[in-house]
């Protein structure tokens, strides 16, 4: 229910691990500064590309890159707010141009 749990099935959560890239962590603050130091355009990108997929509800093309692009820039220039990850993926042109039932016409 992602309340902060230190068992699960009375079985103790382990922390420590190690990414793919081979950082090694043996906690969750750790993993944390890893991510927000040496992983920091990745994390933006990913998250990006997550919020922008649910926006408009497809997934991310080759042709989305330029607008992701854009998007972790003001990311970073904006030291992370997530306002900016907000108003890039609202102002984009994958979201401003998404069809739904709604703004779609039929023709009959």
């Amino acid at each position: 229910m992602g309340m902060w749990r230190d068992q699960e099935r009375k079985q103790p959560i382990l922390a420590p691990g190690k990414l793919i890239t081979g950082e090694s962590f043996n906690s969750v603050s750790e993993l944390k500064h890893i991510l927000a130091t040496d992983h920091r355009l990745d994390f933006y990108r990913t998250l990006t590309d997550k919020l922008l997929t649910y926006a408009v509800g497809r997934g991310t093309e080759y042709y989305d890159v330029e607008t992701l692009d854009q998007i972790v820039q003001r990311l970073q220039g904006d030291d992370g707010r997530f306002s900016a990850l907000l108003m890039g993926v609202i102002e984009s042109a994958p979201f401003q141009q998404m069809r739904t039932t709604a703004t779609a016409t039929f023709a009959n």
